[in-house]
């Protein structure tokens, strides 16, 4: 790994610090608002949001704790696996793949079907947002993949 100078980590630490202290802020006002609003469709939108930044949140706190301590980048380092995990992970990871490319196919169809309904209902958008956590999904595995140990068998 790079050395990166003292002068780069503190200003990492501090970003993330730094996003954890504004962050709160945000979560007690959506918080606030999610119990004032009355309409059940805000109510529902709220949540989402909050849920989704309750989960940053936490992100950014275990990654402001991970670059302070003794493992410094070491502890949030990408996957080494050796060649029986990386042979374990192999197959599941490309069949979850191909599930989600095939889930956003799907989605982003019925997206499309649902058009008629953006103005009347919340179906469009939480299909939207799924298509969103699908895209996410399929990042996430990409990123497995490549990290899998080239294994050649004979």
């Amino acid at each position: 790994m790079k050395q990166l100078s003292d002068e780069w980590w503190a200003t990492v630490v501090h970003e993330f610090r730094q996003h954890v202290r504004e962050e709160t802020a945000f979560l007690d006002a959506y918080e606030a608002l999610a119990t004032d609003i009355r309409d059940r469709s805000v109510q529902l939108l709220l949540e989402l949001i909050l849920s989704d930044e309750h989960r940053h949140h936490e992100m950014f706190k275990s990654l402001a704790d991970a670059s302070v301590s003794d493992g410094g980048a070491d502890s949030l380092k990408a996957p080494r696996l050796d060649a029986e995990q990386g042979a374990r992970l192999r197959d599941p990871t490309e069949r979850f793949l191909a599930a989600e490319r095939e889930e956003s196919k799907k989605l982003a169809a019925l997206r499309r079907e649902l058009r008629p309904l953006r103005h009347q209902t919340l179906w469009p958008l939480l299909v939207e947002l799924m298509e969103m956590d699908t895209a996410k999904h399929i990042r996430i595995l990409e990123f497995l993949q490549e990290q899998l140990p080239d294994v050649t068998t004979e």
